[in-house]
């Protein structure tokens, strides 16, 4: 039987993959796949660089706005949905590609990672709780005890993957790197992997002026929203970076332009991290600049 084709554009944050896929969308007739952690959230529009309603409405997105910013959520939930949506569509005569950043879910997706999912919220809030008060590199050095594999893989400042790491530990009692081993690929479809990148200067340059045009369209209001929504520190979706930081703005323990300075570093280090994780999981793919339209239009072209 012949494999379902599904291109993959994935890229830095700002590095302009969501403007290209939707060109590439309208122009071949394909719907999207958001591969993003952070846009499944409801509520959270300026901050997570959304595509716009309009957009939506040309083009059919998935995984965008699907759940309320104190709900969790894993690569594992999101690997299981999005090939079963490839499937669906298919069946239909639809097309899909992926687009986004977040490599996890694409790695969820495209290689599986086993049965994990043991979302164990009063655990997770307790374990963030613990990183506010002594620190996150104490949950660091104790992910490096219980699964040292899985602490090699991120940076001591990766608070929301660490807690995520130590509530599988402590929930089904095995490391997550073990769980991780337990791979289940989708044999029926065949991913078509881009990797859209862009110089380092140039791209922290985007990242410092996208912040900065972020708060002009109302990122600040927007947090006080959720606020009044209700969401605070132990709600997954808050966070999230260019979220998280002003709770301490709030607090009145950093000023307005440090909470802006704070997000544009915390973004770098974000696309960074990106970089780095593309460049070790994505071998074989192809490794496009961010005005690489029509290269990814013949990609598409061939596929068609």
């Amino acid at each position: 039987m012949e494999k379902i084709k599904v291109p993959v554009i994935l890229g830095p944050t700002a590095v302009g993959k969501s403007d290209l896929c939707l060109q590439l969308a309208q122009k071949f007739d394909y719907e999207i796949i958001s591969c993003d952690s952070r846009q499944i959230y409801r509520h959270m529009d300026i901050g997570t660089a959304k595509v716009t309603p309009s957009e939506m409405r040309e083009v059919r997105h998935w995984f965008i706005n699907i759940i309320n910013p104190d709900k969790p959520y894993s690569a594992h939930v999101f690997s299981q949905q999005a090939v079963e949506i490839i499937r669906q569509r298919s069946a239909l005569g639809k097309k899909v590609l992926v687009c986004g950043g977040t490599g996890l879910y694409f790695y969820s997706l495209s290689d599986g990672l086993g049965a994990q999912d043991v979302a164990d919220v009063s655990l997770r809030n307790s374990l963030q709780q613990r990183a506010r008060s002594q620190g996150s590199g104490s949950l660091y050095e104790e992910l490096r005890r219980c699964d040292p594999e899985s602490s090699k893989k991120l940076h001591p400042n990766d608070l929301q993957r660490i807690v995520r790491a130590l509530e599988v530990f402590y929930k089904t009692g095995k490391p997550l790197s073990v769980l991780q081993e337990k791979k289940n690929p989708p044999s029926d479809i065949d991913f078509l992997t881009c990797v859209v990148t862009s110089d380092r200067e140039k791209l922290y340059q985007k990242i410092n002026k996208r912040v900065d045009e972020m708060f002009s369209c109302g990122l600040f209001e927007e947090y006080r929203l959720l606020r009044a929504l209700g969401y605070d520190e132990n709600s997954p979706g808050m966070q999230c970076v260019g979220y998280r930081e002003l709770f301490q703005v709030d607090r009145k323990e950093m000023s307005f332009s440090q909470g802006v300075e704070k997000i544009k570093q915390n973004t770098r280090k974000y696309a960074k991290r990106q970089l780095t994780w593309f460049r070790n999981k994505t071998k074989g793919a192809e490794i496009c600049s961010e005005h690489a339209l029509d290269r990814l239009g013949a990609i598409l072209s061939g596929i068609n």
